[in-house]
């Protein structure tokens, strides 16, 4: 369940992150000030974001296979607890509260989306003759539990094809969760990417990747 902000404002006397200092004055200030400035009783977003709910798995980490979590959702739970914290913009919070949907939506039908197990969406669509799956994540766990997923809920398919959107690393590095790589290189699986994918994938990493892994 999401819930939103507090109604009532109460100063931060402490952070959420325990290495987190308490916002400052100047910062309280400015926080208040677009707090009041802002729509924030506008809630048609909230509802938006339920739509097409379908089912959510039992967990909330996703492990690795090398025994680390790989990705979780509960190490963000305290977004969901209703408070407002001062030491984050106030929109960036509401936005923050959006994203925590999580699970298997139907975007229409035909159209799934499974939310909330990585940096990214990951996209489904029902083809002829199995899935065609958009943007597979960061990482081989979260997709390979992303396709278990929908596969659970939605009748076991396989993957036919794969589309890469863009070079981020976070739609496409979970590609080999959900495809063999035997079976793209027999032309089982086809692979589709942008004209110039590996150029701006690989550029994108050399130029930022430092400031994008922080």
């Amino acid at each position: 369940m999401v819930v939103g902000f507090a109604t009532q404002i109460n100063a931060q006397t402490d952070h959420f992150d325990p290495k987190g200092n308490v916002p400052s004055s100047s910062t309280v200030e400015k926080w208040e000030d677009v707090k009041n400035k802002m729509p924030f009783k506008d809630r048609r977003d909230f509802e938006e974001q339920k739509k097409g709910f379908i089912a959510a798995p039992d967990y909330n980490e996703i492990m690795a296979d090398a025994g680390h979590v790989a990705w979780s959702m509960g190490k963000y739970s305290f977004l969901l607890e209703g408070k407002e914290y001062q030491s984050i913009h106030p929109s960036l919070q509401r936005q923050a509260v959006l994203n925590m949907n999580y699970g298997l939506y139907e975007v229409i039908p035909g159209i799934y989306q499974v939310r909330g197990f990585d940096l990214a969406n990951i996209t489904f669509v029902k083809g002829k003759t199995g899935w065609i799956v958009f943007d597979p994540l960061t990482a081989a766990e979260t997709a390979r539990a992303a396709l278990e997923l929908i596969n659970e809920h939605l009748g076991e398919r396989p993957v036919v094809a794969v589309v890469y959107s863009h070079s981020h690393g976070d739609h496409w590095g979970g590609v080999r969760g959900i495809v063999d790589e035997k079976d793209v290189v027999s032309g089982k699986v086809k692979i589709i990417a942008p004209t110039g994918f590996m150029d701006h994938a690989v550029a994108e990493n050399v130029y930022a990747g430092n400031a994008m892994n922080r």
